[in-house]
C-alpha cells in the first residue's frame, strides 16, 4: 500500500499477511502516487478513443445494424469485456464520438479568454474540423459513416439531442455578441438555428455527393449567415 505516513514519504508496515498503511498510526489519510492515476486515465482515454474509432470504421463499412460489439472490440484489439467497461451498449458507443467532440466544443466556446465573435469562432471550428476529416481520403469514410448515422431512428434521436446542445451553446455565445438575453427566443436563437441547420445541410450534401467540397461548403454557409446578421454585433 502506498501512503505518506503523514511525513511526505511512502511508508508501509506489514503485519502478518496484511499490509497496514503507516498513516493509520499517524492519523493521516493514505494517498496514492502522484503519477499513478494520471497514467491510468491516459490509458483509459486511449482505449476509449480506439473503441470509438473502430466503431466508426465498422459502421461505415458494415452498417450500424450489422456491426456487433464483439466485432468492434476485436477491431480495436481488445476483449469485449473491456468495451463494456467503457460503453454499456452499441447506441452509447455510436453517440460517443459526437459527445466527446461536443465536450471539446463546449470548453472552447465558453473559454473566458475568447476574443473572437461567434461567427469567427464557428467558421474556424468547422473549417479546421472538416479539413481534418477530408485530408486523408477526401472524407470518404466520414461520408459512409454519415450515411449509416442518418438511417436508424435510434441514432437519429441521439443526433438531434446533441444538435440541440450545439444550438444552445451557439445561442449563448451569440446572445453576448448581440447583447440580448440568451433565454429569450430572440435573434441569437434564430441565428444559432440557422448556423447549425446550414451546417447539417452541408453534411448531408457531403454524404450524398462524392465530389462535394465539404470545407468550402461549410465556410460558404457561415459567410452567408454572417452577411445578413453582422450588423447586430456589439
Amino acid at each position: 500500500m502506498i501512503c505518506c505516513g503523514g511525513k511526505g514519504e511512502c511508508v508501509s508496515i506489514r503485519k502478518g499477511r496484511r499490509a497496514i498503511c503507516g498513516c493509520e498510526f499517524s492519523g493521516q489519510p493514505p494517498v496514492s502516487s502522484p503519477t499513478q492515476f494520471p497514467l491510468r486515465e491516459k490509458r483509459k482515454a486511449a482505449t476509449r478513443r480506439s473503441l470509438i474509432k473502430s466503431a466508426q470504421a465498422l459502421f461505415a463499412t458494415q452498417g450500424y445494424e450489422n456491426t456487433t460489439l464483439e466485432a468492434i472490440a476485436e477491431h480495436a484489439g481488445l476483449h469485449v469485456q473491456t468495451l463494456y467497461r467503457h460503453f454499456s451498449n452499441k447506441l452509447e458507443l455510436a453517440a460517443a464520438g459526437g459527445e466527446d467532440f461536443l465536450d471539446r466544443f463546449r470548453e472552447a466556446i465558453t473559454d473566458p479568454q475568447r476574443t473572437d465573435t461567434t461567427f469567427e469562432f464557428w467558421r474556424e471550428w468547422v473549417r479546421s474540423t472538416t479539413t481534418e476529416i477530408t485530408k486523408n481520403d477526401g472524407g470518404r469514410q466520414y461520408r459512409e459513416f454519415l450515411l449509416q448515422l442518418f438511417g436508424p431512428p435510434t441514432i437519429s434521436s441521439q443526433i438531434i439531442r446533441i444538435a440541440q446542445q450545439y444550438q444552445d451553446l451557439l445561442t449563448e455565445s451569440l446572445a453576448k455578441d448581440f447583447d440580448e438575453p440568451a433565454e429569450a427566443l430572440g435573434t441569437a436563437r434564430l441565428v444559432a438555428i440557422m448556423l447549425w441547420g446550414a451546417n447539417a445541410h452541408v453534411l448531408r450534401l457531403h454524404a450524398t455527393q462524392a465530389d462535394y467540397d465539404l470545407v468550402a461548403g461549410v465556410v460558404e454557409v457561415i459567410d452567408s449567415v454572417e452577411k445578413h446578421f453582422r450588423h447586430l454585433l456589439r
